[in-house]
């Protein structure tokens, strides 16, 4: 029996971050050295669209500081191919509302913090962290007073062990990840923030109709990894197969190199189409395999 919330599960994330003490020192360890939080408010997660033809945002958590600063806290549990370009729209989305009408608005913008914790990796990721801000591409030194940054954090790439954490961050990052099959509470007594975490994730504070609903989702959670998993598996092994034998016939004319990898592309597109298909026989919504798989929803509807 698990005694924490698995932070994977949008309601898992939200009982953790839902406290608002966990929530700054969360942002604070990720900011160490650059600044403070002393307080925040939670704003209303639901960003309407400032014109017809551009969409609504929903963020997982979205707070402010007393300064007027904005912070974006995202979970993402399924891989997704743009998730970068995502994360940065949704800070553009931030700075665009801080627009005024007249002509005596100068541009004073207030800094929003996008920190993105993904359970899996991304080509642009090389670490666990990663940064990203406005710079001067001849020095690398932040450019602008502007302060509009992201940190994307890979669950994928994160590997220290317990006794290899040694920054609040390492070892917050390190109490996410594996709190859901911790037997004991690691650094619990060492820091109130480590307590606070702890504590705010503990299922067994829940109450019962908290936990019918968390236990629920942990299935479908569980379910869901079960199928794609097996999706995945099947969708490789007929992606190779299918991709070996294309590359290899065309590698007879145009040299067994360039056939491979041409073989191997199309196998990797016909992995996402079977990948689809298998979502679509487990009921899974059309625009959630979309996130997934980076298909159209149209080609998705066609299989």
């Amino acid at each position: 029996m698990e005694n924490y919330v698995n932070i994977m599960l949008d309601r898992g994330f939200k009982t953790v971050f839902g406290q608002k003490q966990v929530a700054i020192d969360f942002i604070n360890a990720a900011l160490l050295g650059e600044r403070q939080v002393r307080d925040l408010i939670y704003l209303d997660k639901e960003i309407l669209p400032e014109s017809m033809d551009q969409r609504t945002v929903i963020f997982d958590c979205l707070c402010e500081d007393v300064d007027g600063s904005k912070f974006i806290l995202e979970m993402q549990n399924c891989p997704q191919r743009y998730f970068f370009n995502r994360g940065f729209y949704y800070i553009c989305r931030m700075i665009s509302r801080q627009g005024q009408i007249g002509s005596d608005w100068k541009y004073e913008l207030l800094p929003v913090y996008g920190i993105y914790l993904l359970n899996f990796s991304l080509p642009e990721l090389h670490s666990w962290r990663t940064d990203v801000v406005l710079a001067n591409a001849a020095t690398g030194e932040t450019f602008g007073e502007l302060k509009l940054k992201q940190v994307y954090i890979s669950f994928e790439l994160f590997n220290l062990e317990k006794e290899e954490c040694v920054t609040p961050l390492e070892k917050l990052v390190f109490i996410l990840k594996n709190m859901n099959i911790f037997d004991m509470a690691p650094f619990k007594e060492e820091n109130e923030a480590f307590r606070r975490i702890l504590d705010a994730a503990n299922v067994n504070a829940m109450t019962p109709h908290e936990r019918d609903v968390y236990d629920e989702l942990l299935k479908r959670y569980r379910d869901w990894r079960c199928t794609t998993e097996y999706a995945i598996e099947q969708a490789e092994e007929k992606g190779l197969a299918r991709g070996m034998e294309k590359g290899l016939a065309r590698g007879m004319e145009k040299g067994l190199e360039k056939g491979l990898a041409k073989g191997l592309a199309k196998g990797k597109a016909e992995e996402q189409r079977e990948i689809a298909a298998n979502f679509k026989k487990q009921g899974i919504g059309i625009e959630t395999i979309a996130l997934c798989t980076g298909l159209p929803i149209e080609e998705i509807e066609r299989l």
